[in-house]
């Protein structure tokens, strides 16, 4: 396989873009994520994808309300339907994620369809989750 150079890999990671990874510490497995922003140096990824809403959710309403249901009719990388958990922004450096794409960590899975990306959004600019300044740099 060719050599990407990390600032040309960096320019493919955009809102949408649905990743798999190995590169978290505290997940013993690969688990899917979407990217949500991009600024100048960092990806805002979140919002793993779960195949249940943790039972620990439930009684937390504004946690329980941005579980994004993800069906497998829409997304052929799935193996039944789930949710993606979208109540934590997670921020890593460009170059970090660029790295493990290089490294084969990280593999492009595919993206999120357009009118589903945009449903999360609303649903996350509106949550009180989410800071006022993350919202203005990760979510508009």
């Amino acid at each position: 396989m060719m050599d990407l150079p990390a600032n040309y890999i960096e320019t493919t990671i955009s809102r949408g873009v649905i990743l798999h990874s190995t590169m978290f510490a505290d997940i013993d497995h690969g688990k899917f994520f979407v990217v949500i922003g991009v600024s100048e140096e960092e990806v805002a990824g979140f919002f793993f994808i779960n195949s249940n809403i943790n039972k620990s959710l439930e009684n937390k309403p504004e946690q329980y309300a941005m579980q994004y249901p993800m069906r497998k009719c829409d997304y052929d990388f799935l193996c039944y339907d789930s949710f993606l958990c979208a109540t934590r922004i997670l921020k890593m450096p460009r170059e970090k994620i660029a790295a493990s794409i290089r490294d084969g960590v990280t593999t492009f899975i595919g993206n999120m369809i357009e009118e589903h990306l945009e449903e999360l959004l609303e649903s996350a600019r509106e949550s009180r989750l989410f800071s006022k300044r993350d919202k203005q740099i990760f979510l508009y």
